[in-house]
């Protein structure tokens, strides 16, 4: 379910006409999203509170970096690229960090993965791809930050909704404030669809925390990253992207990669 939503919710920020524009309201949506859960649950444990805090910090560097790289490049270039390193980052993350241990298996999995990556090198020095990686580094930083500080809080709702109410916040005011100041509209007849972007986008994340609590983070983060099929199904066919076979190829192989990991 996180894995459709958040290809979705990706897919629907690539499509609107103008990525600032989207931005915000997505940002606003999950921020008030993130405020009814406090008022509902109340705020996580405060042992929670320094992993969230880093989190919203490197959740501030993720929507900047992916902001900018839909700016330069395709939903089927910058998605799977960007997506595919988190696994590889979690995986070996949580290792050092969260005890759990690596088999062969499963270094199998990342090996696999990091060949898919290897061969989307099409757009070799360009600024999407360094845009990618850095999205893709921001992305396993805040996953293993969140699966190991969401196992600190009483639930995982309340957990988001702070995180959430905390980056949706500043980044939805801040860039509509910038809006406002190089006088760039704040509603047009997208709102509706940046709005569904921001619902979708906090149902992902909630799933994935949800789901830290209960399983390994190497498997829930590489499971997850199965939305690089869908990500690049929807470039593609629905916004009219060049679906090369190398893409295609390489977003298969990466789901390979992360079967691999999930079954062992």
């Amino acid at each position: 379910m996180a894995s459709v939503a958040h290809a979705s919710w990706n897919a629907i920020a690539k499509y609107l006409d103008d990525p600032s524009f989207a931005f915000v309201w997505i940002n606003l949506t999950v921020a008030v999203i993130g405020a009814c859960f406090i008022i509902a649950i109340g705020l996580p444990n405060r042992s929670a509170l320094p992993f969230l805090l880093v989190s919203f910090i490197i959740h501030i560097a993720y929507n900047i970096f992916l902001l900018n790289s839909y700016r330069f490049g395709d939903l089927s270039q910058v998605y799977p690229l960007a997506r595919g390193i988190a696994p590889i980052l979690v995986a070996i993350g949580a290792f050092l960090f969260a005890g759990e241990q690596l088999n062969a298996i499963e270094v199998t999995g990342i090996i696999v993965i990091a060949a898919a990556l290897a061969s989307i090198a099409e757009f070799h020095a360009t600024k999407a791809l360094w845009l990618s990686l850095a999205t893709g580094l921001a992305i396993g930083g805040y996953s293993l930050v969140d699966g190991i500080g969401v196992r600190h809080a009483h639930s995982s709702f309340a957990y988001a909704g702070l995180l959430f109410l905390l980056e949706g916040g500043v980044l939805g005011i801040g860039i509509g404030w910038m809006r406002i100041r190089r006088q760039r509209p704040l509603i047009t007849t997208q709102l509706p669809l940046a709005v569904t972007a921001g619902a979708l986008s906090y149902l992902a994340y909630a799933a994935v925390l949800w789901a830290q609590q209960r399983a390994p983070l190497g498997v829930v983060s590489a499971l997850r990253e199965t939305s690089v099929i869908v990500a690049a199904l929807i470039g593609g066919y629905f916004l009219n992207e060049e679906l090369g076979r190398r893409r295609l190829l390489a977003a298969v192989i990466v789901c390979i990669g992360v079967t691999i990991l999930v079954l062992s």
